[in-house]
């Protein structure tokens, strides 16, 4: 390989990987957002009506997956990019 093509492929892998940081740091972002929400809940969930309370419980289970699902989502993307990347050398 040419030093033009190492040197393509390294920035694509450096590129993927800056992505990857930014979508983790994206997701503990959404994540400490969301401990911040439960803990105001969890202070004033006994001032709430059992109804309510249990609502939010499911919002809060759902926003949980979002954020998993999302940084799985970008995890796929990484790996993609750098194995279609690794693929290419080979």
């Amino acid at each position: 390989m040419s030093k033009t093509q190492d040197k393509r492929r390294k920035n694509k892998i450096d590129h993927a990987e800056f992505l990857w940081e930014e979508a983790q740091m994206k997701a503990a972002a959404m994540q400490q957002m969301l401990d911040i929400a439960v803990g105001e809940f969890e202070t004033h969930q006994s001032e709430l009506d059992p109804e309510i309370v249990a609502k939010i419980q499911e919002q809060i289970a759902i926003r949980k997956e979002d954020i998993k699902t999302y940084l799985m989502s970008e995890k796929d993307k990484f790996l993609e990019r750098v194995r279609v990347d690794v693929d290419k050398t080979q």
